[in-house]
């Protein structure tokens, strides 16, 4: 891989974009003849566009630009000297993969950083084809019927253990550039049952002692729902309980978390590719049942959280 870096322009001020200047990476992906560019730099005022990408194919050298279902990118033959879909908020070669991280309709335009739809990219012939992304589709789930203990002050190596749900923030100290960030949990460890949870009768945290599980964002999570008219369980990842955690209670709410309070509506899920979250309108769920002090049982193997779920009363 080459790369390059170019000074900012300084007939443009020295903003904090422009300041960053631009910079060229290049590589010669699994079955490329010719090599792929990725040019990051300043390309729009709010920073949501950093980076195109530009290739050969078809149509000659030109940027390369996605096909209305997000199946292939292709070369358009030509540059850009506007704002266009082909540019992305960030590019990256990953794995041999061309990755692309494009805001979605969960964040404003100015911060996709926080958890993108990310698109890995394989080259095929004389264009790419996706290969995978990181929608997480919700589906049904259930918890087994049991009784879990409190949770430990500090992440133990297997088991599952319950609390109650103090708060969900994105931990920005956690956060690696490329990545998207850790969620922290915050519980009042207690004893947890299925039996309890319904019921609204699990005990009580003391209010003074609390335990924080630090989980990748993509972590499996289950999610308390009307779905149909009736109480369910759908799966998703761990990210959107931050969102919903700040618009509700907003505890150690910050900036960094990037998320509005639209989070707490299943429709705003619900347009299939733009977002990272997808709750199909098949499932029929129309609320979200998610608060604080809610029981929450807590998995983890090998010392890191595997799995998330949160328990709610009978509606």
């Amino acid at each position: 891989m080459a790369q390059s870096t170019y000074p900012p322009d300084a007939e443009s001020g020295l903003g904090v974009e422009n300041a960053r200047g631009v910079k060229v990476q290049a590589a010669v992906l699994p079955g490329m003849s010719d090599a792929v560019f990725i040019v990051t730099g300043p390309f729009t005022g709010d920073g949501s566009a950093n980076a195109a990408v530009y290739g050969n194919g078809a149509a000659g050298w030109g940027m390369l630009m996605p096909d209305g279902g997000h199946r292939r990118l292709t070369s358009s033959g030509t540059g850009s000297n506007t704002i266009n879909e082909g540019l992305s908020f960030a590019v990256h070669f990953r794995d041999g993969f061309l990755e692309t991280a494009e805001n979605s309709g969960v964040f404003s335009t100015a911060f996709g950083s926080g958890f993108p739809i990310r698109r890995d990219w394989r080259w095929s012939k004389d264009h790419f084809v996706l290969d995978h992304d990181s929608i997480v589709t919700a589906a049904p789930a259930s918890v087994p019927a049991r009784e879990v203990p409190a949770a430990p002050s500090a992440p133990p190596s297997e088991g599952t253990f319950g609390g109650r749900l103090q708060d969900a923030v994105v931990d920005a100290t956690r956060t690696v550039a490329g990545s998207d960030g850790r969620i922290k949990l915050t519980l009042a460890p207690v004893r947890v049952s299925t039996a309890c949870a319904a019921a609204n009768t699990c005990a009580a945290g003391d209010g003074t002692v609390t335990a924080d599980f630090t989980a990748d964002a993509q972590v499996r999570t289950l999610y308390p729902v009307t779905a149909g008219g009736r109480d369910q369980l759908i799966t998703g990842p761990l990210w959107p309980l931050a969102g919903i955690a700040e618009s509700l209670w907003g505890v150690d709410s910050s900036s960094n978390s990037q998320i509005p309070a639209l989070a707490v509506s299943p429709g705003y899920y619900q347009s299939k590719g733009a977002a990272p979250w997808y709750i199909p309108a098949g499932l029929h769920v129309s609320a979200f049942h998610v608060s604080r002090d809610l029981p929450v049982e807590i998995t983890f193997h090998h010392g890191a959280v595997t799995e998330v779920a949160v328990l709610a009363p009978r509606q």
